[in-house]
Parts: structure tokens; C-alpha cells; sequence
């Protein structure tokens, strides 16, 4: 070539390649017949270095390529996830798989996506790729345009393998794309690039499922995995499943004494594991981390803050001070460098390694006061939705003046169905949230939090998460110096022992209930404790006492309480008086009390006290003989503990119609009855599981 004219003076000797246009190209052969050169130039086969799992991915990529081959057309596939999951080994395995399909030529090149130098162009890619054609460095183009259509000519029709690892965009890849349709191209990246061609199939290699990433993990360990099995196994969901994480973790424990200690360790902070003494898991979340701009940064860092790894996006808005629509917009540039995961519609998930990654960025560079407004935010929205379902589920006194305004969150026949799955939904989070509450002075939220979720919690018999919650509510009641604040957190943590069945605790708080209610002049704090003492003497097996007490509460409700005040507490106290009388074999004295009280409770719209009555009404008619009647009181309250997830009071349903069915000579149905209540109750650990299941064995 000479001057600026694209064209060639005298010989030419070896290969030149005359590019006319981007769409012109003319192979200059010099002296002698041109042979195309066939690369091969994949790296090392990942099963030389203890390749695992995959078989869901390798066995997508088989099927594109295999459907693509039948349809006559080129196959991409992008393969994306986050920094160490495993996407090149996957790709480089299938491409070993594959490469004998592809005579005509397999190209490999690292594009460089996470190089901190940035990645490499297109053009500096083409002119590697034409290199292994046999077009050495004098003979090419000198543009990335012209490149590109000569490495398009030279594969034009060619069954040519493309294997493009860590790419940074859709275009750099477009870019390198060859123009045979009998091509195929694979592609590895952190996010999911932007490609608006519906050929490009999308696979997302995710971490490996429980009990594969514990395979691994112990294959590395060998026979010194034994005995640690419990360790391991913490160990694996601590780096989050995550195959990088895992080998480094093997390789720090192979050969180590106390296994099971170090392993504890590890789990504690599986960022600290390093290769050859330099820390590269963390560095690649690091990479990820300055990828963001300053404003996803913070995002990152703040989403940190919430107190379990799954939120939603409400949660998040809250945190980040943000509506929604911007927050979804936020989260979603993290979800596409996978450092938190979409796992439902308006619900996120981060991986255990960010997450853990993200806490350390709070720490380090987060501005105090901004983290303190943005829990106070999260405690804000983590009430209110709360409130909101809590309404839903009783009409019971609260303390929070704040009721006074709330909208329930549902109406109509499946409002409490739906408030339960919804308060389900975020229970992992709720303790986390009251905890936050507390360690940020945010004294009014935290008790206000545990009146909110105590409905949903007793009527679960969620008591541990009762008792975690519930010892911060009484100093923050303590530090508003709010005693009818007191008197009812005292209350509701003896409740959490009372459903716990430390009754000697239960009894120790609602005695100092009852003195501070007595103190501060609080009646309802004072009639509440009364009828607590009587359920614990109750279960104490003293039933005339627990009579005195629920008679002694009655007296307070009749005499002090303000008429439109008195019908739920005097339903309770029919509830549980009549259950007493039911326990005492005076099911007639109990019947009209049971029916009163469930009449009472069906109005007000409550459900989960509704079948309690209707439990202790069968209960009477059975001991009078009326088996029908019986049974049918039975059927009802059972339908409703299962509608409302009252695991507790559904086995003793079952137990109770397997007696009726057993008294009505049905042997088999009562045997089925049985077993199902065991089974519910060994679930929650009860003493008497063990009898019933024996019993039918």
C-alpha cells in the first residue's frame, strides 16, 4: 500500500488482506497458493482441574446449540453471574465438549470486562483473531471496521467456535460476531448485557445448590471431612455456596488441625480467605464495587443495613429514601452485576459473600448519621406495614394511638389469609428490624413494633421470636418512663414464656405486671394480668385457683371498664373460664360461657379465638356424648387453625377428632387423625408427638 490510496504496489509476498470497504475484501496471496489456517486455541480443559457440577448449564448450552444446528441459523449464548461462580469453567467445558463440531477454526480471548485497565477493544481482539488465521501483523487492516469484515470474510460460511470470556458490553461483542450461520459464540460476563436480538440466549450460573457445594467441599477435604459435618455445612451456606469460595476454604482446611474450629472461623468472615496470599475473593467483589457509581455505592452499602440478606423493594425505598420506582431502578443495576438477585416480583436477595462484602463498606464508608436515618426510615415502613396487617388480624386493645388512623392493609373474605402470608413474608426480618430499633435509641418503634407483631406471633406460637424481641421492649419502655408501656411489654414476654412453657417465668412477669399496673392506676394493664395468672395456674394444674383469677379479672371488667370496653374482655373470660369447667368435667356450666364468647369473637371478626372456642365447645359435647355435635364444632375449628397456620391448635383438633372418631367406631379415620397430629406436633417438638405416632405404629 502506499501513501493514503488503498492499494498495493509491486509484489506481494505472503498474505495481504485489501480492504476496499467494510463490506469489500480481497485476499492479496504473494507468492503461492493462500492455506487458511485452522486455530485451535482454547485453554486447559477445566475437568484437568477438578471441574464439578454444571450439568444444568452444559446441558442448556447442548440443547441451543443443538436446536441452532437443526435450524440451520448461529447460536450466541451469554453465560452471566457474579465474580467466581464459575462461568468460564463452564464455558471452557462445553467449548472442550464441542470443539470437534468446529473444523474450520475455535477462537478464545479474554476481552478484559473486570481488567482494571478497562477492557480491550474490538479491534485489538479482530487482530489476534486474524493473526491465528495466517494474516500477520504487516498484511492487516488498520481499523476495527475494516478488521471485522475481513475476519467475517475469512470465516464466512465457516463451522467456527467463538469463545469470548469476561465481556464489558453488548457491543464489544456485536463487534466480534462472525457472519456464518454456522457459527456459534459463547460469552461470558458479570451482568447481563443488553443484546436486542432475541437469538442471544441468556443463561445465569448461579451458586450451586446445597448439596453439590457440600460435595465439593468435601471432596477437597477427603477423609478429613469426616466428623465435621455440622461445621461443613455451616461453612458452605456462610460462602454462600459459592465454588471459588469453597475450593479456597478447602484448601485453607486441608491438612489443618481442628477442623471443625477452623471451619467455625472461616464461616465467620469467608472474605478473608486467600490464594497464593493475596485476598482475590474479596477482590472480586472489590471489582464490582468500583464499577458502581457513587450513588449505586451508597445503594449497596445501605441495602446492607437491613437486617437479612431477602428484602423487598418497599424495604429498600425506605432505606434509601427513595419512591419506589427510583429504588427499583437502583437495585437493579446491583441485580445486573449480580450482587443481589431478583427471587420474586418487588423481592430481592443478596448473595451471603456481597452482603457480607457490602456490611464492610457500611462500616468503612458510610457517614453515621445517614445509616441512622436510613434505619429510622426501615423501623418507619417496617411498623407501619405491620400495623396495617395487624389490624387485619384482631380487634384487640393496642397502646399505639397510631391505630387510631391505620387503614387495614385488606378487606373481605381473604383479608386475613393474605395479611398472614404477607406478615410470613418478612418474619425473618421483623426481630432483625426490632433489634435495629433498639440499638439506635429508636425507643418508641421498639415497643411499638412488638404490639404490633404480638397477634401474629402468639397465634403462631412464634415464641422464640417473642423472647427475642421482647426483653428490648421493657428498657425502652423503661427509658420513655411509660409504666402502662411496661405493664404491657412485661405482659406480652410473660405470654412469650407462657407459650414457651416456662410458667415459673410467665408467672414472675405478669406478678410485676400486675404491681405496676396496680401502681400507675392501669385497669386494663391490671385486668390482663389477672386473666394471664389464671391460664398459668391453669396449666399448673391448680384449676380452682385459675378460676379465682379469671373471676377476679371479670370483677375488674365489670365494675371498671366502660360498658362499650366490656365484651371482648368478658368473652375471654368465657373462653377460658369455660375451658377450665370443660377440663373439671362440668361441661354443662361451660357451654353457654363457650358459646357467648365464640358468638362474641366471630363478630369482631377474629379467627384465631373463634376456633379456640370451638375446640373447648366439641370438647363438651364430646363429654356428653353428642358425637355429632361434636364433630362438627371439631371440622370447623380445625379449618380454620389450617387457613390461619395455627400449627399448635390444629394437632390438637386432629387428636381431638380422632377420639371422636374412634367413640364413633370409625378406627381408621381415628388412626389417620393421629398420625397427622403427631406428625404436626414432632414438628414443634411436643413430648406427646412421640405417644401418638408409637400409638399407631
Amino acid at each position: 500500500m502506499s501513501g493514503g490510496q488503498n492499494s498495493v504496489d509491486g509484489d506481494v509476498h505472503g498474505t495481504a488482506v485489501q480492504v476496499g470497504s467494510a463490506d469489500e475484501v480481497n485476499l492479496m496471496l504473494g507468492g503461492g497458493a493462500f492455506v487458511p489456517v485452522k486455530p485451535k486455541t482454547l485453554p486447559s480443559d477445566p475437568l484437568e482441574l477438578s471441574f464439578a457440577n454444571r450439568t444444568a448449564e452444559l446441558a442448556e448450552l447442548d440443547r441451543l446449540c443443538a436446536r441452532a444446528r437443526q435450524e440451520g441459523r448461529s447460536q450466541v449464548a451469554l453465560l452471566h453471574g457474579m465474580g467466581g461462580i464459575g462461568k468460564t469453567l463452564t464455558m471452557l467445558r462445553f467449548a472442550h465438549q464441542e470443539q470437534d463440531r468446529f473444523p474450520d477454526g475455535v477462537f478464545y480471548d479474554d476481552l478484559g470486562g473486570n481488567d482494571p485497565d478497562g477492557p480491550r477493544t474490538p479491534s485489538e481482539i479482530l487482530s489476534g483473531f486474524l493473526y491465528k488465521l495466517g494474516v500477520d501483523g504487516s498484511a492487516q487492516p488498520s481499523t476495527e471496521k475494516e478488521r471485522g469484515a475481513a475476519f467475517r470474510h475469512l470465516t464466512a460460511d465457516q463451522q467456527v467456535l467463538l469463545v469470548l470470556d469476561d465481556a464489558a458490553t453488548a457491543a464489544q461483542v456485536l463487534a466480534l460476531l462472525p457472519s456464518s450461520s454456522r457459527s456459534v459464540v459463547l460469552v461470558t460476563a458479570r451482568r447481563e448485557l443488553s443484546f436486542l436480538s432475541s437469538r442471544v440466549a441468556s443463561i445465569p450460573v448461579e451458586p450451586f445448590e446445597p448439596v453439590a457445594a457440600l460435595d465439593l467441599l468435601t471432596e477437597r477435604l477427603g477423609e478429613e471431612a469426616d466428623g465435621a459435618g455440622p461445621e461443613l455445612r455451616a461453612l458452605v451456606e456462610a460462602c454462600g455456596r459459592h465454588p471459588y469460595a469453597l475450593q479456597l476454604a478447602g484448601r485453607r482446611l486441608r491438612g489443618r488441625s481442628s477442623l471443625p474450629t477452623r471451619a467455625n472461623r472461616i464461616a465467620q468472615n469467608p472474605l478473608t480467605l486467600d490464594e497464593d496470599g493475596e485476598p482475590r475473593l474479596k477482590g472480586q467483589f472489590d471489582s464490582a464495587y468500583a464499577e458502581l457509581g457513587e450513588q449505586d455505592r451508597r445503594t449497596y452499602r445501605l441495602l446492607a443495613a437491613h437486617p437479612r440478606g431477602e428484602f423487598s423493594l418497599a424495604a429498600a425505598a425506605a432505606l434509601l429514601g427513595e419512591d419506589v420506582v427510583d429504588a427499583e431502578d437502583r437495585v437493579d443495576v446491583l441485580a445486573d452485576l449480580h450482587l443481589v438477585t431478583r427471587v420474586a416480583p418487588e423481592r430481592y436477595r443478596f448473595h451471603s459473600l456481597s452482603r457480607a462484602h457490602a456490611q464492610g463498606k457500611l462500616t468503612a464508608d458510610e457517614d453515621v448519621e445517614d445509616r441512622h436515618r436510613a434505619t429510622a426510615r426501615m423501623v418507619r415502613h417496617y411498623l407501619d406495614f405491620t400495623m396495617r396487617r395487624d389490624a387485619v388480624l384482631s380487634a384487640r386493645r393496642r397502646l399505639n394511638p397510631d391505630y387510631a388512623h391505620v387503614e387495614p392493609a385488606h378487606r373481605g373474605p381473604d383479608a386475613h389469609r393474605t395479611a398472614v402470608h404477607e406478615l410470613e413474608a418478612e418474619r425473618g426480618a421483623l426481630p432483625g428490624v426490632v433489634r435495629a430499633a433498639h440499638e439506635h435509641g429508636l425507643h418508641e418503634q421498639t415497643w411499638q413494633l412488638c404490639e404490633a407483631l404480638f397477634t401474629f406471633l402468639v397465634d403462631r406460637d412464634c415464641y422464640e421470636d417473642l423472647l427475642e424481641i421482647l426483653p428490648l421492649a421493657t428498657p425502652s419502655a423503661q427509658q420513655l418512663a411509660a409504666p402502662d408501656v411496661e405493664v404491657r411489654m412485661r405482659a406480652h414476654l410473660g405470654s412469650a414464656y407462657f407459650l414457651a412453657q416456662d410458667y415459673v417465668a410467665a408467672r414472675a412477669q405478669f406478678e410485676l405486671s400486675l404491681q405496676l399496673a396496680e401502681q400507675c392506676g392501669d385497669v386494663l394493664g391490671r385486668q390482663s394480668a389477672l386473666e394471664w395468672l389464671g391460664q398459668i395456674h391453669e396449666r399448673l394444674g391448680d384449676p380452682q385457683a385459675a378460676l379465682q383469677y379469671y373471676d377476679a379479672s371479670r370483677e375488674v371488667v365489670q365494675q371498671e371498664f366502660a360498658p362499650e370496653r366490656r365484651p371482648r374482655p368478658l368473652a375471654l373470660h368465657g373462653m377460658h373460664s369455660g375451658r377450665v369447667l370443660v377440663d373439671n368435667g362440668e361441661p354443662e356450666r361451660a357451654l353457654d360461657r363457650l358459646h357467648a364468647a365464640h358468638e362474641c369473637f366471630a363478630e369482631l371478626g377474629e379467627q384465631a379465638n373463634p376456633a379456640k372456642t370451638a375446640l373447648s365447645i366439641a370438647r363438651a359435647r364430646l363429654l356428653g356424648h353428642e358425637l355429632d355435635d361434636a364433630d362438627r364444632w371439631a371440622r370447623y375449628a380445625l379449618d380454620i387453625c389450617r387457613e390461619v397456620r395455627m400449627v399448635q391448635d390444629t394437632a390438637v383438633a386432629l387428636e381431638l377428632l380422632g377420639e371422636i372418631s374412634a367413640r364413633s367406631g370409625d378406627t381408621a379415620a381415628a388412626a389417620e387423625h393421629r398420625r397427622e397430629a403427631g406428625r404436626l406436633l414432632s414438628a414443634l417438638g411436643a413430648e406427646r408427638a412421640r405417644a401418638l405416632l408409637d400409638e399407631q405404629s
